[in-house]
């Protein structure tokens, strides 16, 4: 429980107090006379943080094939690619968690010359795994054959929208917490008349990542995204926070 001298610098600072004043002092019936004596407005802040994990790995496959004539380089890599699908497949990956990425074919020209001697087709395929177990026979995949390589990895976290706004809601439930703390110690009723998100963070091994920003009307606003630390992204937990912060009417007791 806050004793009342700290309730005085409090007050002090919430109210916007003039900066001749350098002291509040006085009962605190006549310190509530002199608040209810203005109309005032207070901002309160707090933030909040909540704990999820990382639990989708997407994996990217790179299928490469080389042939003299564009045709055959084309059937060569559908035939891997198709080859490849049914290999994860047969891991127990659905349709909807193998998808083509990106897809380009290009001539290779030797030394001399200015017919290509190939043709070099290149196909992505993604596979989505939500386990280590999994992710280490995807990766076995790429080791076993020359023209498939390992192109990635990303790590998402499923739940990451519920999360933005459950760590949201946390944040202004202890603002209104605040509110009411301040209304019974000091007699005034505080009336909520604007409010802001701030940027909200996931945190990861390797730093905070900037998701989106929030004001008011819940439009999304543009801001830079920093450049994320060199890491190895794994299962690992992922840290939300997120800020906020309401703006209050202080309403005189029986106003």
């Amino acid at each position: 429980m806050l004793k009342y001298t700290t309730l005085l610098l409090l007050i002090a600072t919430l109210f916007s107090v003039p900066a001749s004043a350098t002291e509040l002092t006085g009962t605190p019936e006549e310190l509530r006379a002199f608040l209810q004596s203005q109309v005032r407005t207070i901002v309160l802040r707090d933030d909040a943080e909540e704990v999820g994990s990382n639990d989708i790995a997407k994996i990217t496959l790179v299928i490469r094939t080389q042939e003299r004539e564009l045709s055959l380089s084309l059937e060569a890599n559908n035939r891997k690619r198709e080859a490849v699908a049914a290999a994860l497949a047969a891991l127990g990956l659905d349709a909807d968690d193998i998808k083509s990425s990106k897809y380009s074919a290009s001539p290779q020209f030797g030394w001399f010359g200015s017919k290509p001697n190939n043709f070099e087709v290149v196909n992505k395929l993604v596979a989505s795994v939500d386990n280590p177990t999994l992710f280490q026979e995807v990766a076995k995949i790429a080791d076993g054959d020359d023209d498939i390589s390992f192109g990635g990895v990303e790590f998402e976290h499923s739940e990451e929208d519920a999360f933005e706004q459950k760590v949201r809601d946390k944040a202004v439930d202890k603002i209104l917490e605040q509110a009411r703390y301040f209304e019974q110690k000091l007699g005034l009723r505080l009336k909520a008349v604007s409010f802001n998100y701030g940027n909200v963070l996931r945190a990861r091994s390797d730093g905070f990542q900037y998701l989106e920003e929030v004001v008011m009307t819940g439009s999304r606003l543009q801001s830079a995204t920093p450049e994320p630390a060199v890491s190895v992204p794994t299962f690992d937990e992922v840290v939300y926070r997120a800020s906020a912060s309401v703006t209050f009417e202080v309403i005189p007791a029986g106003g």
